[in-house]
């Protein structure tokens, strides 16, 4: 059995960010049991997810990647809150929000338009910036919402400098493999 590859595009995080969501989800866990918790080398922003690409696919994304990030000047975001995806009493996506940002939605635009120039058929759910930081909720009982408010203290800003290609392992932590990285302006 051979297993595809898959690759996305994101905006990775800091590495004191990265740290201080490290020690941030152990509180968590005490709260929301969910079964699997992001590692905190894994924690970025996605802004495509690609899935198997082919080597020609590949290269030429990378060459229009290479020149959209000449064209997007580096920028900040700020963490807002957490939330869940899926159903409500049992959700299988825990996030971190991210504030709403025109740079960041310019440059998933920019990444999108060059992912579609190359073939490659994108998700088209609204784009919902969030730090996945866990999945696949295990009760006991329902999720109570109304203590992700009383949780959500990270409200850091940071730079975005870069984007990267990511290639997943699912046999190993961490899961992400950098690729490719392209410098923002």
């Amino acid at each position: 059995m051979t297993t595809q590859t898959h690759y996305f595009i994101a905006v990775p995080l800091p590495q004191p960010l990265k740290e201080a969501f490290h020690l941030y989800m152990k509180e968590l866990k005490s709260h929301f049991p969910f079964t699997r918790w992001v590692h905190p080398d894994d924690l970025h922003i996605t802004l495509a997810f690609l899935g198997d690409l082919e080597v020609g696919q590949k290269d030429k994304l990378t060459t229009l990647l290479a020149e959209i990030t000449t064209n997007h000047q580096r920028f900040s975001l700020t963490l807002s809150e957490l939330g869940t995806f899926g159903n409500p009493q049992s959700p299988r996506i825990f996030w971190y929000g991210i504030e709403k940002s025109m740079g960041l939605n310019q440059l998933r635009k920019s990444v999108y338009d060059a992912c579609e120039m190359v073939g490659l058929q994108l998700d088209s759910r609204p784009f919902h910036p969030h730090i996945t930081i866990a999945r696949k909720w295990k009760g006991p009982g329902s999720i109570d919402h109304s203590l992700l408010p009383a949780h959500s203290s990270q409200k850091e800003t940071f730079r975005v400098n870069e984007i990267i290609l990511y290639e997943t392992h699912l046999n190993r932590l961490p899961k992400y493999e950098e690729k490719e990285i392209f410098s923002l302006v």
